[in-house]
């Protein structure tokens, strides 16, 4: 170690700096074994290097090609004096002695970081990740002097996928080669990688294409953020930032290129996160458009017929649901009704519910019986071929002369509340929309004023208390015991306030669905 202190100030291709001799001999060259490695194509592997004696320091030509000259006279060895100019190449180190500029360089290194780094602290989260990812890698083009850089970030069962190319000037590479391997090796192992000649890379048979572009130096870093939570803290690798130039290097830069990756990381997974939560309030608004939708292509919950008195309610388990209810009051004082439940929950189920919804609409005016409906809506399904779905329903027409007739198509069976009791209406057919051939079978009852009917999805009599037990048909058949000449709301209300009462906290695991009609 030097008990002179020796600092030289280097202007290249990377700018200006101070660097301290710390060693003897002090090595300069291209190659990354020196101690002052320069990015400068006339520079040779190992192209001099300093040496005292005793209180003088010497600077020795080891057998450049393109020479070295101190005050542009070309010397194989000279005696340095404080001032002198040393040129390799392109690049010039001057002499300077004491301390009085040691850190000199890195404090101005570090002033531009630090800037950099307070501009991308103020964008914070609000600005989208496309945005934030061109940012970083300007500031790690300008800060290192690379000619490429490229951001790949991790994705889940993915591996690594490249999110944004850029070369100087802010230029977006829309077509760009870079190593495979490198990226890969840095995410696994969260360490940097340093390529100084590609060429002289163990693996440069895999590098290839990224030679052939003239890329020859490599600097690879990882992205890191630290988790906090109740398992304690931890390391969690986002991606990598990846260098490369044409020109051999910039490795002065590396500790401030951490400084940046470290703060560039915590700014892009902010980024990151924020996007997903636009992206799952977008989604959430666009639920909550569908769930207004849906419920405004029902029918008011309220209807007084001449033959009945009509009130139903529908209420899915998530922002839309699988189930319907509609009716029609025809002209001729007919009054068509139908329930159905599409098998599945959520937005698959609500597009197929709408479907169903517009099949039923479509024979709700026609003089067809519910046996013939029931057969069109099946086969208009059919069609369809929805892999795996099918629909549960209820289809009934009541004549003002209180001839019911209806279809069950693999429906839960309605309850019919008469003044001898309770009785279920099951005559029908399968479930539609599985097989076009089937048969529907036509049921008929005659009621009289005061007789209610009850018809409910599975959401009902399935929906559980917080102990697992089922509501179960035994249940509402009880609350329905005294139906018999209440209003239509009234016994729906009884509906929902015991099965609110059973369930109590419990959350809801399907769609509900209630419709009653009070005869007159």
């Amino acid at each position: 170690m030097s008990t002179n202190p020796l600092h030289l100030l280097v202007t290249d291709s990377l700018g200006r700096r101070t660097v301290s001799v710390d060693d003897v001999p002090f090595t300069i060259g291209r190659g990354s074994e020196n101690h002052l490695q320069l990015p400068d194509t006339r520079v040779s592997r190992r192209h001099a290097e300093l040496v005292q004696d005793g209180e003088a320091w010497r600077v020795r030509d080891c057998g450049s090609r393109f020479g070295t000259f101190v005050n542009d006279e070309k010397i194989e060895e000279c005696e340095l004096k404080p001032g002198d100019r040393v040129r390799l190449g392109q690049t010039e180190l001057r002499l300077e002695s004491g301390d009085t500029s040691a850190g000199s360089s890195s404090t101005f290194d570090f002033r531009q970081v630090n800037a950099l780094l307070a501009g991308m602290r103020a964008l914070g989260s609000t600005q989208v990740l496309d945005e934030v990812l061109a940012i970083v890698l300007d500031a790690a083009l300008e800060l290192t002097g690379a000619e490429r850089g490229f951001i790949l970030l991790a994705e889940e069962g993915k591996g690594l996928a490249l999110k944004v190319a850029r070369a100087k000037g802010g230029i977006t590479l829309t077509k760009a080669q870079t190593s495979q391997r490198i990226p890969d090796e840095v995410f696994a192992t969260g360490t940097d990688k340093i390529v100084t000649d590609l060429l002289d890379d163990s693996h440069a048979h895999l590098h290839a294409g990224t030679v052939a572009l003239g890329i020859r130096h490599v600097l690879c870093t990882p992205l890191k953020v630290i988790r906090f939570g109740q398992g304690g803290g931890g390391e969690k690798r986002i991606g990598v930032l990846y260098l490369d130039s044409r020109e051999r290097g910039y490795l002065q830069t590396v500790g401030a290129l951490h400084a940046l990756a470290a703060e560039a990381a915590v700014v892009i997974e902010n980024a990151r996160l924020y996007q997903e939560v636009v992206a799952k309030e977008r989604v959430a608004q666009e639920l909550r458009i569908a769930a207004q939708m849906q419920q405004q292509l029902l029918p008011p919950s309220y209807c007084l017929a001449a033959s009945a008195e009509l009130h139903a309610i529908t209420t899915p388990c998530r922002d839309v649901g699988g189930d319907l209810f509609d009716y029609v009051n025809r002209g001729d004082g007919v009054l068509s009704f139908a329930v159905a439940d599409v098998a599945g929950k959520g937005t698959s189920a609500a597009l197929l519910t709408a479907v169903t919804q517009g099949l039923f609409a479509a024979e709700a005016e026609t003089a067809n019986g519910p046996a013939v409906v029931m057969a069109r809506v099946n086969r208009g399904l059919c069609r369809r071929a929805v892999a795996s779905r099918f629909v549960t329903a209820f289809y009934g027409h009541l004549a003002a002369d209180g001839t019911l007739q209806y279809c069950n198509a693999g429906h839960n069976p309605p309850f019919l509340v008469r003044a001898g009791g309770l009785s279920r209406l099951e005559s029908g057919g399968t479930v539609l929309g599985l097989f076009d051939t089937g048969a529907f079978d036509m049921g008929e009852e005659h009621v009289a004023p005061d007789d209610v009917l009850v018809l409910f999805s599975d959401g009902v009599t399935e929906a559980e208390n917080l102990e697992g037990e089922e509501f179960g048909d035994d249940r509402l058949a009880a609350l329905l015991e005294g139906a018999r000449g209440r209003s239509a709301t009234e016994v729906l209300d009884t509906v929902q306030r015991g099965l609110a009462a059973f369930c109590d906290t419990a959350a809801a695991r399907d769609d509900v669905t209630v419709m009653v009609l009070k005869v007159r």
